[in-house]
């Protein structure tokens, strides 16, 4: 059997598949349908799998398999991609969350194994979350649960890209960053420089990541007061470039939780980077088959 994982970025598509053993990959595409289409249908053409997982951001209903709504991926909304594929190559296809496939991916082959109660945010593009609990993914009624980075954290704040305000994810992710310096210092910058500075010691920028950090750090005790976790697990671009926000964000959790759950939570950096999604999206569709 061949089974394939695959996590559906806004510029790469990455693959992780395994007949033997497990090996990985990423293809480039352009940020529309057209492209999107050729390129996942090279992919399975060329793994050529028994079975399928795919992670996608945005949110995936349980009941019709539709793509209801993805924010940074708008080509694919309301598209059935399960559908479509299982009626082309006719194999079994499997579509959840692409954060909660990361939790799953950590869970079973990263750093959330033999966690009970497991959640891990992925600092990227957006903000995603998913949450495993004893081995099983939480994705709620119709596969809406964890849409973490929608939770409000400032009334009437920065306007999210799902077009609300004061999203979580306005105030942490990589866009949520640039508005934040821009905010600080009048002067739009990517997120990877604003990184750079903070590297270097600039006032403005590391002012700007201890802003990101009282956001993130607000986040994490919402969900930690209403799931208790015993792992908080982080991933994404951002963290992976400048993980002093973890003993940043550790300090600020220390006066933020109650006693009782902050004591049996480890929060660490997600073992599987970038990759946690394929992964997860390949263990999906190996279980989804047993």
């Amino acid at each position: 059997m061949v089974y394939l994982g695959i996590d559906i970025g806004g510029t790469f598509i990455k693959v992780a598949y395994k007949d033997k053993k497990i090996k990985k990959d990423k293809f480039k595409y352009d940020k529309t349908k057209e492209s999107f289409f050729k390129t996942i249908f090279e992919i399975i053409e060329k793994f050529n799998p028994d079975k399928v997982g795919i992670a996608v951001a945005g949110l995936v209903d349980k009941k019709t398999g539709f793509i209801t709504n993805s924010p940074n991926l708008k080509f694919i909304e309301n598209t059935n991609l399960k559908e479509i594929l299982e009626k082309k190559f006719n194999i079994p296809v499997y579509i959840e969350n692409d954060a909660n496939l990361a939790a799953y991916g950590e869970y079973i082959y990263g750093n959330g194994k033999d966690s009970k109660v497991l959640i891990c945010l992925t600092l990227g593009t957006g903000l995603g979350g998913g949450l495993v609990v004893d081995g099983n993914i939480y994705s709620g009624v119709s596969g809406s649960a964890m849409e973490v980075g929608h939770m409000v954290v400032e009334k009437d704040g920065l306007i999210c890209h799902c077009g609300r305000k004061g999203c979580l994810e306005s105030y942490v992710s990589s866009y949520g960053l640039e508005r934040l310096y821009c905010i600080e210092s009048s002067k739009f910058l990517s997120s990877f420089d604003v990184i750079k500075l903070a590297k270097n010691g600039d006032n403005i920028a590391i002012r700007v990541f201890d802003i990101f950090t009282d956001y993130l750090s607000i986040g994490i005790m919402n969900l930690t007061h209403i799931f208790n976790p015993d792992k908080i697990l982080l991933s994404g671009g951002i963290i992976e470039n400048y993980p002093k926000i973890m003993d940043d964000l550790k300090l600020k959790l220390g006066s933020l939780l109650f006693p009782l759950p902050k004591r049996d939570l480890l929060i660490d950096i997600a073992k599987l980077g970038s990759w946690s999604g394929g992964y997860g999206a390949l263990a999906y569709a190996i279980n989804q088959s047993s």
